[in-house]
């Protein structure tokens, strides 16, 4: 059987798909807004299914890294894998783990399929990989979605 491609992060993301969230207090309130925005950027229908999935994989084990990076996924009815990203300037407590700050959200949802899975981990491997506490800084200081995907394209080379 082929080995899944890795994904290119990058190429999963369009400047519409990336938000600055300078006044984020909750972290279900970004999940829910980067949620409606990649549903309607990305023409994936009504984003309540996606919401509650994403919504009910939180409950389990907590998706932030101690490297201020939180991954909230899901394996949902969708053609392909669609990702978002919030950074967020003045970080935001993880409600589950209130000594993490999120200074980054990458959200994402990938085809229920089981044979979709194994891009569904690579693009989980991968943006842990990528995603480290300087590499966010980079980010956030970037101050434009544009620059942003610019410094993703750059760093993934």
């Amino acid at each position: 059987m082929p080995v899944a491609k890795a994904a290119s992060i990058a190429d999963l993301l369009t400047e519409d798909l990336i938000l600055y969230l300078p006044g984020a207090k909750d972290k279900n309130q970004v999940i829910d807004k980067l949620v409606n925005k990649l549903a309607k950027v990305r023409d994936l229908g009504d984003p309540a299914p996606l919401l509650r999935e994403v919504l009910r994989r939180e409950q389990g084990i907590s998706t932030t890294l101690d490297t201020g990076l939180s991954l909230p996924h899901a394996r949902v009815e969708v053609p392909d894998i669609a990702t978002i990203l919030g950074l967020i300037p003045l970080g935001l407590p993880d409600s589950k783990q209130p000594e993490m700050t999120i200074r980054a959200m990458f959200l994402f949802v990938s085809p229920s399929r089981q044979e979709a899975f194994t891009r569904h981990l690579h693009l989980l491997r991968s943006v842990a990989s990528l995603f480290q506490p300087a590499f966010i800084e980079q980010l956030l200081a970037a101050g434009s979605p544009a620059k942003a995907l610019e410094l993703i394209r750059k760093q993934e080379k």
